[in-house]
């Protein structure tokens, strides 16, 4: 849980430039993670392309991932969790790199053969909260869902 307490305390001289990117990281697979169990089921190709994407591109080990979802658990009850997760990513990530986690995301909800109402909605609240424009939003999704 510390991890999560780092990313507001950003200005922290302690914290290296590596730590601070890494938590942004597990803050952006905690999300992929939310939209897999959005339906009440993680399906095995939603998780294969979670672990995939947390593996390649922010480079976090399956203890980590065990990690986040204790913290998920605990967390993701509320909507106002979702702010814990998306105002450090807003603040330290650039448009483009908060448009790919929005294409990632439909990317998870798309891998069942269907995104459903419930993953579009939290995809939606995502990328408000991220300031991702409605035409990057759509852009995305028509992206990932091969459109």
């Amino acid at each position: 849980m510390k991890w999560l307490a780092r990313l507001f305390e950003s200005d922290s001289p302690d914290q290296t430039r590596e730590e601070s990117d890494h938590d942004l990281h597990r803050a952006a697979a905690a999300l992929l993670m939310e939209v897999a169990r959005t339906d009440g089921e993680v399906d095995h190709r939603e998780q294969r392309l979670l672990v995939k994407a947390v593996r390649d591109r922010w480079h976090l080990e399956a203890e980590e991932m065990e990690e986040i979802v204790t913290e998920l658990d605990q967390r993701l009850e509320n909507a106002t969790d979702l702010f814990e997760f998306t105002i450090p990513l807003r603040q330290r990530w650039d448009p483009e790199t908060r448009v790919r986690l929005i294409y990632d995301m439909w990317a998870i909800a798309a891998a069942d053969g269907d995104a459903d109402s419930h993953e579009e909605q939290l995809i939606r609240r995502v990328s408000e909260l991220l300031y991702v424009s409605h035409g990057d939003f759509i852009r995305a999704k028509l992206a990932a869902l091969g459109e």
